[in-house]
């Protein structure tokens, strides 16, 4: 691709049909009722949204996610999972990605939301081993649900532009599937990535102009900046993971982000074009959280962006 500048039932009513027999004997002999059979789905139902549900048995209340499913069509459906930004702390959740959680329906696509543990009850690296296990669920989870495990995309903004920007360039994600119920495939779990902003490398982050950002990010690691190990911030760092053997990008930065510079961006995306992957890079007139500033060309244009990349993706 190359790197471009410019997301009845029939509820069993038992039908008695009992006869009677006029013959004319003391004990009449009864005839055996048929009772019609009941669905064990109702079809009308099954493209009702599924809340929290648990990727993790018996995990955090926070591993849950939803599923949304395209009305009127049948699977398998090529899938999306959302992931939300929020600097890896709570405050936000899952339900950040319901409205274009409908818009993709529209278009014919499956999209899982997910909640995942948050800073500071939780550190590096559960975030990552959380969006493993919901991967890992989906694939698990295809034929129930109707999603298609060879269409597969991951789609996140900010902290969870970190979060998708891992499972597409991690080549060994055994590390972080601890504690995981479901295993992911040995490969090409991912068919596409699609990035907001997001973070793609611990080791340059001493160069933000803004260290009360940087700083942010403390809650995450669990310490100060300072005392987290180099070799760590190495391995945090979907840039460190790149090799070539990534699936497609399409990475979407606002040039005036005064949270994450556009730079990074820049960076990321020519570490994956030099390495041989497919990446288009998208640089915008906006600020971060472009991706929910619904009243901005920026975001017009974005989301117009991603509906033609995954068109292109899928359909060639």
């Amino acid at each position: 691709f190359g790197m471009k500048k410019t997301i009845l039932a029939i509820v069993g009513i038992g039908l008695l049909l009992i006869s009677g027999c006029s013959a004319p004997v003391r004990t009449p002999t009864p005839v055996p009722t048929m009772v019609l059979p009941i669905p064990t789905t109702a079809p009308e139902l099954s493209k009702l949204p599924k809340f929290d549900v648990p990727y993790v048995s018996d995990g955090d209340r926070l591993q849950r996610l939803d599923v949304f499913l395209p009305e009127g069509e049948d699977g398998p459906f090529p899938t999306i999972i959302a992931i939300y930004g929020g600097g890896f702390i709570a405050g936000r959740s899952k339900a950040a990605y319901y409205d274009l959680a409908s818009h993709f329906n529209e278009l014919g696509y499956a999209v899982v939301p997910i909640n995942y543990r948050v800073a500071p009850d939780f550190n590096y690296p559960a975030h990552v081993q959380d969006a493993f296990c919901a991967l890992a669920w989906v694939h698990a989870n295809a034929t129930i649900y109707g999603f298609d495990v060879e269409r597969i995309i991951a789609l996140g903004d900010s902290s969870g532009g970190y979060l998708v920007s891992m499972l597409g360039t991690m080549d060994t994600p055994s590390i972080y599937m601890e504690g995981c119920p479901n295993l992911l495939p040995q490969a090409d779990w991912i068919q596409g990535v699609v990035v907001f902003y997001g973070v793609y490398d611990f080791t340059s982050i001493d160069g933000y102009p803004d260290s009360t950002v940087r700083n942010a990010f403390e809650p995450f690691w669990g310490t100060a900046f300072d005392n987290v190990p180099a070799e760590t911030l190495v391995e945090m760092s979907p840039i460190s993971w790149v090799d070539g053997s990534e699936p497609p990008f399409l990475i979407i930065h606002g040039t005036n982000d005064g949270s994450i510079p556009s730079w990074t961006s820049e960076d990321f995306a020519s570490a994956l074009e030099e390495s041989g992957a497919a990446v288009e890079l998208l640089l915008l007139e906006a600020g971060h959280g472009l991706l929910f500033s619904t009243f901005l060309s920026a975001y017009v244009q974005s989301i117009e962006t991603v509906d033609a990349w995954l068109l292109t993706l899928f359909e060639g």
